[in-house]
């Protein structure tokens, strides 16, 4: 039979102790903690964590049925450990930003698991970030000032004299808005509070004014149609597999404006996916497609992006950069990935990072001009030749014509040249009119 408590005082009211393994403990400064302990034969076994601290207002009667309503959902977890006879490792929320993230990572139900597996690579390393700023912080104790100094302190240069950290600092507050969405799925009322309470908060950058006398970021270096070209003949002069490979990835991202993920493709852990006949699985990954030669084999490249599964096609006989490029690969070779190594076999990101960068240098391509801005660069090119905003949306294909400007398309002397001369010939026929 289980020992009777005595009842716990609360604002004055005695309250029947109604969650299992629930305990007070005193501090010498006559502090009071709420603690959950599971039972000893569950701690001599091995369960973990066998107690976790509870947070809250112990002269609040809700937050105290909080804590028991607590307490007997990890006694649950424990009673399902000892009759399983195996380690629970599923991770336990305490409270502190902390858990969450250990919770949001392991949590089998967790959205995480339904991203893909680069864009979980990514948040890996946004988490990371978030645990050193604040992962020992409690989430009910938190406000929007918080986030606003989390925002600030991370944008600070990493060392003297460096450029502000604006993409990890937005990168932070995303992936913690991220979390709190995930608390509020479970029901947790600490990121329900929290979520609701800094809805709307908007998060800038540094003004120009407050970057006067600080290092200037470099500006975006635009990979002209010549570079292109100096890559692609110089890849097939080398003329290794490798750097024909090199050649065939900077046509293709320049020429149909797609990505270099999409171009290459990428390796996730073989875990995540069911593996069947005809998948490449190396060391325990396998190849998430990119392009392969035979995409090509009707004329038409038909091709989806991997980021958003928006679709396009490209008359591949339309493209001469890419023809070249395609028609220096011997026909034994033309099967299979597009971009390999000397052995066949699809290259890792880093990998192609030297493959492009040994290429470029040979041809002369200065190291600002980086191979994942062929895509933006092919967009520049389109726009300034006098293709509509509309029509270079879709070659790109994107959804957004505002985004496209903005993030795709690099200012272009021509354009202004453009709309200049326009202005100055309007100028002198309404100067001929009124006279």
């Amino acid at each position: 039979m289980s020992r009777k408590h005595k009842p716990l005082l609360v604002g004055g009211i005695e309250v029947e102790i109604t969650g299992r393994g629930f305990r007070i403990i005193t501090r010498p400064n006559s502090t009071r903690e709420a603690y959950w302990y599971a039972a000893k034969r569950a701690a001599d076994a091995g369960f973990q964590p066998p107690t976790v601290r509870l947070h809250g207002d112990l002269n609040s009667l809700s937050a105290v049925r909080l804590m028991f309503d607590r307490c007997n959902d990890l006694w649950s977890e424990m009673q399902d450990w000892l009759n399983a006879g195996k380690v629970d490792t599923r991770p336990v929320y305490d409270g502190t930003v902390a858990s969450l993230i250990r919770c949001y990572q392991g949590d089998k139900q967790s959205p995480f698991h339904d991203t893909r597996f680069s864009t979980q690579r990514g948040y890996v390393s946004w988490l990371r970030a978030l645990d050193k700023v604040a992962g020992r912080r409690r989430i009910s104790a938190l406000t929007g000032a918080d986030l606003r100094t989390w925002f600030r302190e991370v944008r600070k240069p990493a060392r003297l004299g460096g450029l502000p950290r604006e993409r990890l600092a937005k990168a932070i507050i995303q992936i913690f808005r991220i979390l709190l969405a995930y608390g509020c799925e479970l029901g947790l009322a600490d990121c329900l509070k929290l979520s609701t309470m800094i809805e709307g908060m908007e998060f800038r950058k540094e003004t120009d004014e407050k970057k006067m006398g600080q290092t200037a970021r470099p500006q975006k270096v635009v990979m002209t149609y010549g570079q292109a070209e100096a890559i692609v003949l110089k890849g097939i002069e080398i003329g290794t597999r490798r750097s024909r490979s090199v050649a065939l990835a900077v046509a293709a991202q320049f020429e149909f404006t797609i990505s270099q993920i999409d171009a290459i493709g990428y390796w996730m852990p073989a875990r995540h996916i069911a593996v069947t006949e005809g998948m490449i699985v190396r060391g325990g990954k396998v190849w998430r497609p990119g392009l392969c030669f035979e995409d090509f084999e009707t004329g038409v490249l038909d091709l989806a992006r991997l980021k958003t599964g928006r679709a396009a096609q490209f008359d591949v006989m339309e493209y001469p950069l890419f023809q070249m490029a395609l028609s220096a690969v011997p026909a034994e070779q033309r099967a299979g990935p597009f971009v390999t190594d000397d052995g066949g076999d699809p290259v890792r990101y880093r990998v192609f990072y030297g493959m492009y960068r040994d290429v470029a240098d040979a041809a002369g391509v200065p190291k600002e001009v980086w191979n994942a801005r062929a895509r933006h660069d092919g967009g520049t090119e389109a726009r300034a030749s006098g293709a509509s905003i509309e029509d270079t949306t879709d070659h790109m294909q994107k959804s957004d014509m505002e985004g496209t400007r903005r993030d795709y398309i690099a200012s272009n002397v021509e354009i202004t040249r453009r709309v200049a001369r326009s202005r100055v010939a309007t100028r002198r026929k309404t100067k001929g009119v009124a006279s």
